[in-house]
């Protein structure tokens, strides 16, 4: 029973540190930047479907798993909606939740440069969702042990948290920078029949720039750079360098490097590699990004995985952003 009571001490803690940490799905940005930042549901005039299975800490014994379903597109003129399920299950705790969104976009010029089709080469972008969260006990866990729940006086073992998020976003030829702030209403979650900690407030500013290379301008660099800070001073900052290749209107590849620094106010430093790759076959892509933590767990685990499977509606010179 020892052995139980510490597992499900272990949930408890996990749980506490989702609702005092940023989500976790905004891990997986890199594959789509409607993640951190509702303004660009249909910032490109096409229809995107992604589907993400990361799979973190391999090695270890029940390493948490997420799977992401995500969807944007331009419904008329300058509206966009977007919306992304997902389901995450961390050892005895689960949560599953979603988005959906609503955005503006105004054109500030109109051209061709990254579409067969006229795109918006300057725009505008403004985007507001609505989130929602459901926490709850994974008990097949205990199915070797039924009395194992009974020791502990839970009033519920599940719960449900709403949200909302809000979104600037602007793009001038080949550069872009988008402000977002989510966990916008102070909503706090009962769940085990106690007030949980609210979601924190945080702030995401990203921004960069595709460089054309070459005489045919079907290769090209990207850099970008992100920080994400909470209010309560926990500070990331990511570096982004990818380099594509489009090799024909048929298919195309991109490599791409990107390091994370964590800071908090405890001084404890998180570091992390972030290489990853991908290729498009018409209208698919698929991308593989793998983690590797520096720090003290890098030698427990084989480091986190995630494959990303995505199809886009029409033609995009670029992976769409």
């Amino acid at each position: 029973m020892k052995k139980y009571a510490c597992l499900l001490l272990l949930a408890l803690m996990a749980v506490t540190k989702v609702a005092a940490q940023e989500e976790f799905i905004y891990n997986q940005y890199h594959f789509n930047y409607y993640l951190v930042n509702p303004a660009l549901a249909g910032a490109e005039p096409c229809s995107h479907f992604m589907l993400s299975n990361k799979m973190q800490w391999v090695g270890m014994n029940d390493f948490p798993m997420t799977q992401l379903l995500s969807f944007k597109t331009r419904v008329w003129n300058n509206v966009g909606i977007g919306a992304y399920i997902y389901h995450d299950r961390n050892g005895y705790t689960n949560k599953a939740g979603g988005q959906a969104t609503f955005a503006y976009h105004i054109p500030l010029s109109n051209g061709r440069r990254y579409s067969k089709k006229v795109s918006y080469d300057r725009q505008l972008s403004f985007g507001v969702s609505f989130k929602f969260a459901y926490f709850y006990i994974n008990d097949q866990l205990f199915i070797d042990d039924p009395t194992a729940l009974e020791d502990v006086a839970f009033a519920n073992t599940n719960g449900f948290l709403p949200n909302a998020n809000f979104g600037v976003y602007y793009k001038s030829y080949g550069g872009f920078v988008g402000l977002s702030l989510t966990n916008i209403i102070p909503l706090a979650a009962d769940i085990y029949g106690d007030k949980e900690l609210p979601a924190p407030l945080t702030g995401f500013l990203f921004g960069g720039y595709t460089f054309d290379l070459g005489a045919r301008k079907d290769k090209y660099l990207e850099p970008m750079a992100m920080l994400k800070l909470n209010q309560y001073l926990e500070l990331n900052m990511d570096l982004n360098l990818k380099f594509g290749h489009d090799v024909d209107d048929f298919w195309g590849y991109w490599v791409q490097a990107s390091y994370r620094h964590c800071w908090n106010p405890n001084n404890i430093q998180s570091m992390v590699l972030m290489p990853m790759c991908g290729f498009r076959i018409d209208k698919f892509q698929l991308g593989y990004a793998f983690s590797l933590d520096l720090n003290n767990l890098v030698t427990q685990n084989y480091g986190t995985h995630e494959i990303m499977l995505g199809y886009t509606f029409c033609y995009q010179k670029h992976f769409c952003r």
